[in-house]
C-alpha cells in the first residue's frame, strides 16, 4: 500500500512538474506576428506577452499595430497605456488621444484622465473624468477617480461631493469613506472627516491608512492620546508603514510636552499657594 501511495505522489509531482514546463515552453512560444497581421492578432499577441510579462516585447507587438493600423483603438488603447505606466507620458497622451478621436469610450477617457493626473495636470484630468462620468454617470469608480484629482487640484469641496456620489453607488467601499475624510479635514470639518474615517474602519477593520490619518487628524486638533492609539493600531497593522512610526514619534513627543507643560503649571500653582500662606493670604 505504502508503495501505491508513493507512486501516486510521484506520478502527481511529474504530472506537475510537466504542467509547468508545457506553460513555460507556451509563454516562449509567444512571438509577435509580423505588423502584416490583421491588428487583432498583433493586440492577441501582445496581451498575451503582457501576461507571460514580456513588457517590452508586448509594447514592441502594440506599436507594431499601432503603426500599421493607426486607428485601430484597442491597440491604441494598449500601447497608450503601457506608456503611461513606463511614465512616457507626452506618447501616452498622443495614442489615448487619437483612440479618442477615433471612439470616444469611458475606458480611453479614464486613462486618459490617469495619465494627465500621473503628470501632474490636474485640470485636464478633472475634464477627462467629467466625460467620462457623462457617458456612464453610475460608474462609481469614476466619480471616486474624479474625487482623487478634485482633491490633487485643491478643490476639496467639489472632491467631497464626487466622493459621496460614489458612497451612494456603493456604500460598502471602505475607500470612497476615507478619502472623503481626507477632504473634509483639508476643510477643517474635523468632526465630520473623522467620523468618515470611523466609516471607513467599521466597513474594513485592517484598513491601515484610516487608522493613520484618524491619527493624523487627532494630533492636529490636539487629542494627543487618541492619536496615538490609532497611530499605534496602524503600526500593529502594517510595522512597516512609511509615515506612521514618524507620526507617532511625533505624538508622544506633543504628550510629553503636554505633560511637562501641565507639571510647570502645578509648580507655579504650588509656590505661589506657598507665598501667599507665608503672607498669611491663605
Amino acid at each position: 500500500m505504502r508503495e501505491q501511495f508513493a507512486r501516486m505522489r510521484g506520478l502527481r509531482s511529474s504530472g506537475m512538474i510537466i504542467l509547468v514546463l508545457l506553460c513555460l515552453s507556451g509563454a516562449e512560444k509567444t512571438k509577435c506576428p509580423s505588423e502584416h497581421e490583421r491588428p487583432d492578432e498583433l493586440v492577441s499577441a501582445g496581451r498575451m506577452l503582457v501576461k507571460n510579462n514580456r513588457q517590452e516585447e508586448a509594447k514592441t507587438c502594440f506599436a507594431k499595430a499601432v503603426k500599421a493600423h493607426p486607428k485601430y483603438v484597442p491597440a491604441l488603447l494598449e500601447l497608450g497605456t503601457m506608456e503611461s505606466k513606463a511614465q512616457e507620458f507626452d506618447q501616452a497622451v498622443e495614442h489615448l488621444s487619437s483612440a479618442i478621436r477615433q471612439e470616444i469610450t469611458p475606458q480611453a477617457l479614464n486613462n486618459l484622465a490617469i495619465v494627465y493626473q500621473d503628470m501632474g495636470s490636474h485640470t485636464d484630468s478633472v475634464n477627462m473624468y467629467r466625460r467620462a462620468l457623462k457617458i456612464d454617470e453610475d460608474d462609481a469608480s469614476a466619480h471616486y477617480n474624479l474625487g482623487t484629482a478634485l482633491e490633487k487640484a485643491g478643490d476639496f469641496k467639489a472632491a467631497v461631493k464626487s466622493y459621496r456620489q460614489a458612497i451612494e453607488l456603493e456604500p460598502e467601499e471602505a475607500k470612497y469613506y476615507n478619502n472623503m475624510g481626507g477632504s473634509l479635514a483639508a476643510m477643517n470639518k474635523t468632526e465630520l472627516a473623522e467620523r468618515s474615517y470611523k466609516w471607513a474602519i467599521k466597513l474594513y477593520p485592517k484598513f491601515v491608512d484610516a487608522y493613520y490619518n484618524m491619527g493624523n487628524l487627532h494630533l492636529g486638533t490636539g487629542k494627543v492620546e487618541e492619536s496615538i492609539e490609532r497611530l499605534e493600531q496602524a503600526i500593529r497593522l502594517n510595522p512597516q508603514h512609511p509615515k506612521a512610526k514618524s507620526k507617532l514619534a511625533d505624538a508622544k513627543k506633543e504628550l510629553e510636552n503636554k505633560m511637562e507643560a501641565f507639571k510647570t503649571q502645578v509648580d507655579d500653582a504650588i509656590k505661589k499657594a506657598e507665598k501667599m500662606m507665608k503672607k498669611g493670604e491663605l
